[in-house]
């Protein structure tokens, strides 16, 4: 294996790492809000049982500004809405909004350093392959977390926002910018 395959396959690595610690960073900051909310409680006693982790997967792309799709198929009350629950909860932290950018920039960090770019030209290689560990998990992702209540109730996250926001442009972007400071930051 070369030395760039070894690079981008580290950056990938670190893509799919940053991805699951924000997972669990996610779950960990809102699992009890999730747990009490008369969401779940629905979710649970007339679909999926385990509603809750897939619920939190929600908020963890609702922190990447990726809408959660409801619908309600229930005559007169049904309907479909996009919702963010981070943004409309008062119950769960805008800090949430923090935690993917944080881990792909330290992701981007990550590759470079593992890469020894030195120069920024480098770097604008290296950061944005955090996206070929982060891209694969946000599709699975969103594809997993969807809960079915019902015949034609559920929720899920937007695939094409998930894919194209979360799973493409917050990598690439946050992947870069960590990629960047870390070749800086490399000669102190």
């Amino acid at each position: 294996m070369n030395e760039d395959s070894r690079s981008y396959v580290a950056a990938a690595a670190a893509g799919a790492v940053a991805f699951v610690l924000a997972y669990v960073l996610v779950y960990a900051l809102s699992i009890s809000v999730v747990r009490d909310s008369l969401l779940t409680g629905i979710a649970e006693a007339f679909g999926d049982e385990n509603a809750a982790w897939k619920i939190v997967g929600w908020v963890f792309f609702n922190a990447q500004f990726v809408t959660t799709t409801v619908t309600v198929d229930v005559p007169l009350l049904g309907g479909t809405d996009a919702v963010n629950f981070v943004a409309e909860s008062d119950a769960l932290s805008p800090v949430l909004y923090v935690i993917p950018p944080a881990l792909l920039t330290a992701a981007g960090l990550a590759a470079a350093r593992v890469d020894g770019a030195v120069e920024t030209a480098r770097a604008l290689r290296v950061g944005p392959a955090v996206t070929l560990g982060y891209l694969p998990l946000a599709v699975i992702g969103a594809l997993l977390f969807a809960v079915s209540v019902g015949e034609g109730s559920g929720g899920s996250p937007d695939l094409l926002t998930a894919v194209v926001l979360a799973g493409i442009l917050y990598p690439v972007v946050f992947g870069t910018l960590g990629a960047v400071l870390g070749t800086a930051l490399g000669g102190d």
